[in-house]
């Protein structure tokens, strides 16, 4: 049989396996290359060799459509956009074809700022119609830009530290929650799906090492991003197998921190070890 060829672990993976480290005092000890069914993500041992031996698992509430998206912005809005002048925080939707939509919404922008408009979005007019009135030609021409390239609102951010970025945001329905009170149930979910049934019973297999399940959040729970930054610690605990030792629940948009869960409760720890993504701010979760 011919031999399997190794594979890394994902970007995600890393993350998630760097803070554990951190926060643990840990190095890896072996992971999963895929050349063998059944194995841990990754195992750590203790550095000093004094402290937990770990068997960890790493996974997502992720859904496939939404990172998909997220991926190309990450890709195409990581730094300052040449030709911008303002920064601009602009609402994407998982139908954007990132790539293809790049060019045309920076022209947009560059049109907006040389007018002095500051906001754009397809649930009103957001510019300087009076209120009661029709958009000019020229406006409703640039909404329906807008809606063609599948994004839905885009607001300048004035700031004498302005570097013409492009800082991408998605919003769900709803209103995002400026509580802790949705993350033992987001976890409680997850455990009882059969992705969540998996890891744990891979996990259990390792009796002479603590479980630990590391949840990254989907990008769309901006209330678990909202109450990390926050440093809203939940009151409740989830339903967590005796098998699993530690739950470690994380947003790629909530800066340095984590949630930590052991049978002692919920707590949050800092990481120093992974830099942030494109972060979401507060003016885009709110109403």
């Amino acid at each position: 049989m011919k031999q399997k060829k190794p594979v890394q672990p994902a970007p995600d993976e890393l993350r998630a396996e760097a803070a554990v480290n951190e926060i643990l005092g840990t190095r890896r000890f072996d992971y999963d290359d895929q050349a063998e069914p059944g194995k841990a993500d990754f195992l750590l041992d203790p550095i000093d060799g004094d402290g937990p031996k770990v068997a960890l698992e790493v996974s997502s509430t992720t859904d496939p459509d939404r990172q998909g998206l997220w991926d190309g912005l990450d890709r195409h809005y990581d730094g300052p956009i040449p030709g911008l002048q303002g920064d601009w925080q602009v609402q994407f939707t998982p139908g954007t074809h990132v790539k293809q939509s790049a060019r045309p919404l920076v022209e947009l922008l560059q049109h907006l700022e040389r007018d002095g408009v500051d906001s754009i979005g397809l649930n009103g007019w957001n510019d300087s119609t009076p209120p009661g009135q029709f958009p000019t030609q020229q406006h409703e021409e640039r909404l329906h830009k807008l809606a063609d390239l599948k994004i839905v609102s885009a607001q300048r951010v004035r700031s004498d530290t302005a570097s013409g970025r492009i800082f991408p945001f998605e919003v769900t329905e709803g209103i995002t929650r400026h509580t802790a009170d949705t993350i033992s149930p987001y976890v409680d979910a997850f455990l009882s799906s059969e992705q969540g049934a998996n890891k744990v019973k891979k996990l259990a297999r390792y009796t002479d090492r603590e479980g630990h399940l590391f949840v990254w959040a989907d990008r769309g729970q901006l209330d678990v991003t909202m109450a990390l930054r926050r440093a809203f610690v939940p009151a409740d605990s989830p339903n967590v197998p005796d098998s699993l030792h530690t739950i470690w629940f994380g947003s790629l948009d909530a800066g340095e921190y984590v949630y930590r869960w052991t049978r002692s409760g919920w707590t949050i720890a800092t990481v120093t070890s992974w830099v942030a993504t494109n972060s979401l701010t507060d003016a885009s979760t709110e109403g």
